[in-house]
């Protein structure tokens, strides 16, 4: 009877043991959703750098843009306002939302397949007809038409 009693006491500190092991393991729920959302957080930013680099490596007419990004300010490094994320039609691709902060005009280009990007903005009209979704600004974008996500 002995044995058994210890026997059967040993299951269930074991028991204890590995119950405590698993909560341990499983640590904190709100530590684990916070990781779980700065990974979020991490592959979206690691994304919207991604468009950055597509856009800044592969645009040819870059430059084109920025001129008319940039035209009519009255600074000595004229910058637009940019917007880089990805098309609620198409959420396979990159779209650059660029404004002009004196002129109060914005295109929006579409990333191409073939991570190419069109000379000619898929949208364009006045600042205050701009989508809520491609807002707040996340980049700017320099005389050169470079991209610098903020």
């Amino acid at each position: 009877m002995r044995k058994r009693a210890a026997v059967i006491a040993l299951g269930v500190v074991v028991a204890a043991g590995v119950t405590g092991g698993v909560i341990a393991a499983q640590g904190d729920p709100e530590s684990a959703q916070a990781s779980a959302s700065d990974d979020l957080a991490n592959t979206a930013d690691d994304a919207v750098q991604g468009c950055a680099d597509s856009w800044n490596e592969g645009n040819q007419n870059k430059a084109s843009v920025a001129s008319i990004a940039t035209a009519a300010q009255q600074t000595e490094n004229p910058t637009a306002y940019v917007h880089v994320g990805f098309s609620d039609l198409f959420p396979d691709r990159c779209m650059v939302t660029v404004a002009n902060p004196s002129t109060l005009l914005a295109q929006q280009y579409l990333q191409e397949p073939g991570n190419g990007w069109s000379g000619i903005p898929a949208w364009s009209g006045s600042v205050s007809q701009i989508d809520s979704s491609n807002l707040p600004w996340n980049g700017r974008m320099a005389e050169d038409g470079t991209v610098i996500i903020l």
